[in-house]
């Protein structure tokens, strides 16, 4: 690329994001009404699960509540989250209002000169409100647990001169061109001692690509702008890449009785999830005592019981969407799949069996949330966390 055209590349960029933050400033109210109805500890990881389930299930006045603890617990990290959920959960269903989180987010000062607070609870509340799609989350997670995606990383990262070429290339599979952008975006695996780096980034060549595939100019912004998501970010190019070639278009799908999910402690029941400490408790305790559902995983091939089930758990209660655009069914079925398969379930009537289980015992799951909450709240007592 030019130097003048990079350049011009540069401002037209500064040029969308300055128009992404006045329309901010047009839109957020003054003021936002304070959290009156729970009060809740100032666990960031809960409040951030909580969260993102109330925006996943259109939750208004839940999403209001959790947002203005999450930020009062820890504001920084409270952006940072809502850039992901924002990413993972809203994508490309109203990719103007990702792209707007994607703005301010790491703006201090300008969010602080539109009110910071009031600024992100509304625009939590806006997430809430919008269409869903998932799909770049779904390309992200099949390419992270794809045995074979994985073995043609370890071949790619011998070979960075073609990182470029292979993004690019119309002609090569939708995971092997999100692949090479990711080695371009800097890629980290997880360790058990945190994360180890096996390739830096080259935001030159990531923004090289991201201008040669034409995209509409707030999906190119959310992906460039869209650092620290977890490369949700270079994700969204290929979902935008599928649904443009979709035969049909988008279908709008409504998913129904998603606001009466049961309260324990003022949560909704499914932000006890496997990645908080309730949540995971509970999963345990519902497998201690349930010998037919630790029988079925033992007898799909389950490596991990609980990480196994907690998966299982997402697909049918923590990951549902309240309006949700569907244009890559095959991915969302493969992502589904490969998860599954990291951890030794390979049959998918075996899963199928597993998710109708789950089902059934979520009376029972909730019970032993209850439980397990009211342990919690009784050692965060005891050890000062709580007053």
């Amino acid at each position: 690329m030019s130097h003048d055209r990079y350049a011009n590349e540069i401002l037209s960029l500064r040029l969308l994001e300055k128009s992404l933050i006045q329309w901010l400033v047009e839109k957020v109210p003054e003021n936002v009404r304070p959290s009156t109805y729970h009060s809740f500890p100032s666990d960031r990881w809960l409040l951030a699960s909580a969260l993102q389930k109330c925006i996943r299930r259109g939750l208004l006045e839940d999403t209001a509540d959790v947002a203005i603890a999450l930020f009062s617990a820890d504001r920084e990290y409270a952006w940072r989250r809502l850039r992901v959920i924002a990413v993972e959960d809203i994508g490309l269903g109203d990719i103007h209002l990702v792209a707007a989180v994607m703005a301010v987010a790491g703006k201090r000062q300008v969010r602080d000169a539109l009110g910071d607070l009031q600024l992100f609870v509304w625009l939590a509340q806006s997430l809430a409100a919008a269409m869903k799609d998932r799909t770049a989350c779904d390309l992200l997670c099949w390419s992270e647990f794809s045995p074979q995606v994985a073995s043609v990383r370890v071949k790619l990262l011998k070979l960075p001169l073609q990182w470029e070429p292979l993004a690019l290339d119309g002609c090569a599979p939708m995971w092997q061109r999100l692949t090479a952008l990711q080695l371009l975006a800097g890629f980290s695996v997880r360790t058990h001692a945190g994360y180890r780096m096996l390739s830096r980034a080259n935001s030159e060549a990531v923004r090289r690509v991201v201008e040669a595939l034409q995209l509409p100019p707030m999906v190119a912004f959310a992906a460039l702008k869209g650092s620290g998501t977890e490369l949700l970010n270079v994700a969204l190019p290929f979902a935008y890449l599928l649904r443009d070639a979709a035969h049909v278009r988008p279908i709008h799908l409504v998913e129904l009785g998603l606001h009466a999910a049961p309260r324990i402690g003022g949560f909704i029941a499914p932000s006890f999830c496997k990645h908080t400490r309730v949540g995971l408790r509970a999963l345990r305790m519902l497998l201690h005592g349930d010998a037919e559902l630790r029988g079925m995983l033992s007898q799909s091939g389950a490596t991990d019981a609980t990480k196994a089930l907690g998966l299982a758990l997402f697909q049918v209660e923590s990951g549902l969407l309240d309006r949700v655009e569907d244009y890559a069914p095959k991915v969302r079925i493969e992502a589904e799949r490969a998860e599954l398969a990291h951890f030794g379930m390979t049959d998918d009537a075996a899963c199928a069996a597993l998710r109708m289980l789950l089902i059934e015992r979520l009376p029972a799951l909730n019970k032993a949330r209850r439980t397990a909450w009211a342990e919690y709240l009784a050692e965060a007592k005891s050890s000062g966390e709580l007053a």
